[in-house]
């Protein structure tokens, strides 16, 4: 089963949006009615773990400490942003599945739960910046890297 409409979009690729530092790849996809972009969880807990680096201009544990997360979360309203995208659950199927992936490509724990995302759920593309850690998991499960405008095929 391909979900040949979805492209899984990664943290990298929300991170550097919101840094206007690379937005032209999320500003494409987003401009492409037929996609479905998905993410799941752990992009959430990710993108808003940044989300607090990047606005608190510290780090998110300095941010806790200083009691600042609901000033950020109230500035910046991260959920009218974070609701275009579907967000994928999984079942207790994923506990093998990202375990395998985690020993196979040697994957750090969020890394082999993407991918098991898009193992489980059919996604055949994923968007990235995080290209070190994904290129040799996804060549191998046949999943493509979107790392650029032109990795899009029209």
């Amino acid at each position: 089963m391909s979900n040949s409409n979805q492209i899984f979009i990664d943290s990298s690729i929300l991170v550097e949006f919101k840094k206007h530092s690379k937005p032209e790849l999320l500003l494409r996809l987003l401009s492409m009615p037929d996609l479905e972009l998905v993410i799941n969880p752990i992009v959430l807990s990710e993108y808003t773990f940044y989300l607090l680096a990047i606005q608190g201009e510290k780090s998110p544990r300095s941010v806790k400490e200083s009691q600042e997360i609901k000033k950020i979360l109230s500035q910046d309203r991260p959920e009218a942003f974070l609701s275009i995208f579907k967000v994928l659950s999984n079942g207790n199927e994923i506990i093998p599945k990202y375990l395998e992936l985690m020993g196979t490509y040697n994957l750090l724990p969020n890394d082999a739960l993407i991918l098991a995302t898009c193992k489980l759920h059919g996604i055949r593309k994923l968007a990235t910046f995080d290209v070190t850690d994904f290129t040799r998991a996804c060549s191998a499960e046949n999943i493509q890297l979107i790392q650029r405008v032109s990795d899009l095929k029209v």
